[in-house]
């Protein structure tokens, strides 16, 4: 299942276009766990962001992605 990891912070939401197929969410969470860490080495500009996990939904949904779950960033 394809998967997207947008960013989100004070000034709004930065859309991941591409997307990344994972096997299942768990895949998903921890890719997006990864990315929230290497944006919170990036500093302050980073610090009240998080990513959004979105999915394709099945076929016949109306909607373009369903949310999965958010993870904060933070230093690891």
């Amino acid at each position: 299942m394809r998967y997207f990891f947008h960013i989100v912070d004070r000034h709004g939401l930065f859309p991941d276009g591409t997307g990344y197929e994972y096997p299942d969410q768990d895949a998903a969470v921890l890719h997006a766990t990864r990315i929230a860490s290497e944006l919170a080495r990036a500093g302050e500009f980073f610090r009240s962001s998080f990513v959004l996990i979105a999915r394709v939904p099945p076929s016949g949904s109306m909607a373009r992605h369903d949310r999965i779950a958010t993870t904060p960033l933070r230093n690891a």
